[in-house]
């Protein structure tokens, strides 16, 4: 769901992370691991952009806290749950502690892994539970059982491996249509992917909703802006060659675009990098 949690507020604390690579069978549907682990004296507030996946998180103790939509006022308590994909930005946080596992997913590998059209989760924040039953407690226990980091990583490849396993499997076209999008950061024509995936643009839109979670032309707007915020919160270019370098009209159409997608500007984006 993010590039990146963009700063908010709540005290500085105390942070530690470990990442793991799903096993090979699941690369490519699952992008990555990560374990975490957090306390901070008060409560703390981010706000996550968009960034062309979904992530399942899997919440050990304290509750998380998220907008269940973009629109919602208030946040809402979550132990475990999937961010859908976003085109929006949401709120985030939690009271001063949070740990669990992390999982970066590709849409249309969690397409197979949910079980669920995918423009159901469009927006919104599910909770687990609601999605795949009391094989999310199981999960959840089990993994928060586990004796370590690697460990836990190790259970979640047989767990999404079985999941994977049993569930539907993407349309040729759109997995075809979705690859060049995400190789092309977005820098696509729609009609060009209808073409080379050898269907229609009224069937490219409807199946891409089902599978990805979102039209293509807005999948596309998504991944462009991922990029662009990436390459600015690396503070090497400045707003308006990143604008030339990702196909935006000029740097007042990026500036547009991050409204839209970070609620925030370009180059706030890049002072943080500092």
């Amino acid at each position: 769901m993010r590039v990146g949690p963009q700063p908010m507020d709540g005290a500085a604390g105390v942070r530690a992370w470990a990442d793991g690579r799903p096993a090979p069978a699941l690369r490519g549907r699952v992008l990555a691991y990560s374990g975490y682990r957090e306390t901070t004296p008060a409560p703390v507030r981010r706000r996550e952009t968009p960034a062309g996946e979904l992530i399942l998180i899997i919440g050990f103790g304290d509750p998380h806290q998220a907008q269940a939509t973009p629109d919602a006022g208030d946040l809402s308590p979550f132990t475990s749950f999937v961010a859908g994909f976003h085109d929006r930005p949401i709120l985030t946080g939690h009271d001063g502690r949070q740990c669990g596992v992390q999982i970066r997913l590709d849409p249309l590998g969690a397409f197979s892994l949910l079980g669920v059209p995918a423009h159901e989760l469009g927006n919104r924040v599910v909770a687990l539970a609601d999605l795949i039953g009391p094989a999310a407690g199981r999960w959840t226990e089990r993994l928060e059982g586990a004796g370590s980091w690697p460990v836990r990583f190790r259970l979640l490849d047989a767990l999404l491996t079985e999941r994977a396993e049993a569930g539907p499997v993407p349309s040729p076209e759109i997995v075809s249509a979705w690859r060049t999008m995400r190789a092309a950061h977005g820098a696509v024509p729609i009609g060009e992917l209808a073409a080379a995936a050898g269907c229609g643009h009224r069937h490219l839109v409807a199946r891409f909703r089902q599978q990805v979670g979102t039209t293509p032309k807005t999948a596309a707007r998504v991944l462009r802006y991922a990029r662009a915020a990436r390459l600015l919160a690396r503070g090497s270019l400045p707003p308006a060659e990143v604008a030339a370098v990702c196909g935006y009209a000029d740097q007042a159409h990026l500036t547009r675009e991050f409204t839209r997608f970070a609620a925030t500007t370009p180059a706030v984006v890049r002072r943080w990098a500092g």
